[in-house]
């Protein structure tokens, strides 16, 4: 029997049962050809990628075509989208600053640079802020888990999915910087036009089985210090405020007015979402006088989260009470901690006057015109999300504009629920 199975075994290719040694491979009915030996290239040929230059040539040819090769390949062409401010795959367009490591926030970040050669490199100068939604600590992570599923609970539907769409997070984000900017900018003040700036930058997938990455770059505010410096001790409320002068436009009450009732911004109250310089135009002062700052919004990671809502028909009165009045959420967050209301209390103690600063900081915003609306809103790519902001941008500016000119301006209609949801991305008839 033992024989019947090893001559089965060796008419099939194996080696000899209980013998050692391998049988001859060409007994049987199967042939069995030699293969010849031969060695492996030592790198695998792969598909070409879509981006077939090499990095030198990508940087020599990167004209018109380059440019709408990239942008047709990651599904940017539309007309009505200002699409990356990276016209080539993001690892081309960026470099990491040498010897910088990722700046610690709530969304980590990294400094990095253009790519030496590339035409952008000379327009996009100096040191930038790329950080990019989705890459948060664990901590942040499990915390924005666990809100999402009490306003799942409490029926707010919208916060419940404002993380989700990460494309969508980091355009909003980008659009918010630039809304801003555009409010407070002025074609004279080249001090803040060439310092601030903030882009959409996309990060392609670098396999077909991976997603898309989307990063929100910001220009590196040279000199300026982050605004926890303008008090001395910003977890101590009693301790004094430092600075209490600052420019007529770039200041804590115009900067909270656009952040909170503009943009909706959840976080108008952290002194870090601020930065502030001394102001260019003051340097030959006299040593008696104060020195003025400037002050600029940055880090508009929460941007149209919270409506803002105002009475009807409000007054500058209850405006003003409503700007200066934190939500019940920040009371218990900033208890006995200094916060940008703090630095405005201050800043009434210098003779500032806050009711015609609140009024100019809404004339800004009511003389935001259609025409320019409609160009910002290009920086978000979803179209309904994107209709849904150009409605609450105009809606805001509205209120603005009726707030102070009551009797030239009816009070504008409040967003619906709808508006609310394409906010992140989704559509619902409920």
């Amino acid at each position: 029997m033992l024989a019947k199975l090893r001559k089965l075994a060796g008419d099939y290719g194996f080696t000899g049962l209980g013998r050692s040694g391998p049988k001859p491979l060409n007994r049987g009915k199967h042939k069995f050809r030699k293969v010849s030996s031969a060695s492996l290239p030592a790198k695998i040929p792969r598909d070409p990628s879509p981006y077939t230059v090499s990095r030198p040539r990508q940087v020599a040819r990167h004209g018109l075509a380059t440019i709408n090769h990239y942008y047709s390949q990651t599904g940017q062409m539309d007309s009505d989208i200002i699409p990356s401010m990276n016209a080539c795959p993001h690892n081309d367009f960026w470099k990491h600053v040498p010897g910088q490591k990722k700046d610690t926030d709530t969304v980590d970040h990294k400094r990095m640079l253009v790519s030496p050669g590339l035409p952008e490199a000379e327009r996009y100068s100096g040191e930038w802020h790329v950080k990019t939604p989705g890459h948060e600590s664990t901590g942040v992570k499990l915390k924005r888990y666990l809100q999402k599923m009490m306003y799942w609970i409490t029926g707010q539907r919208y916060k419940a999915d404002y993380y989700d769409n990460k494309q969508l997070l980091a355009q909003k984000e980008v659009l918010a910087a630039n809304v801003y900017r555009e409010v407070v900018g002025t074609e004279s003040d080249d001090h803040f036009n060439s310092d601030y700036q903030v882009a959409y930058s996309m990060k392609e997938a670098e396999t077909s089985s991976g997603e898309d990455e989307h990063c929100i770059a910001s220009r590196h505010l040279q000199d300026y210090e982050s605004g926890y410096r303008l008090v001395q001790n910003p977890s101590d409320r009693s301790s004094p405020v430092h600075f209490t002068r600052f420019h007529k436009t770039h200041n804590p009450v115009v900067d909270l007015i656009v952040r909170r009732f503009l943009l909706g911004d959840e976080d108008y109250l952290k002194l870090d979402n601020y930065m502030f310089i001394q102001d260019s135009d003051r340097q030959k002062q006299s040593a008696e006088e104060e020195a003025r700052q400037r002050l600029v919004n940055i880090d508009f990671g929460m941007s149209f989260y919270n409506r803002c809502q105002l009475p009807s028909k409000c007054t500058l009165a209850q405006f003003r009470q409503k700007m200066m009045s934190p939500s019940i959420k920040h009371r218990s967050q900033y208890r006995g901690r200094h916060t940008m209301h703090t630095v405005i209390k201050a800043m009434e103690r210098s003779g500032e006057d806050i009711d015609a600063l609140m009024t100019d900081a809404l004339g800004m915003i009511a003389r935001m015109s259609d025409e320019k609306l409609n160009g910002l809103v290009g920086h978000v790519h979803h179209p309904q999300a994107r209709s849904a902001l150009l409605r609450i941008l105009k809606f805001k500016r509205d209120q603005a504009a009726a707030i102070i000119g009551p009797e030239s301006h009816d009070w504008p209609e409040e967003p619906g629920r709808m508006t609310l949801s394409a906010l992140v991305g989704r559509v619902r008839r409920t």
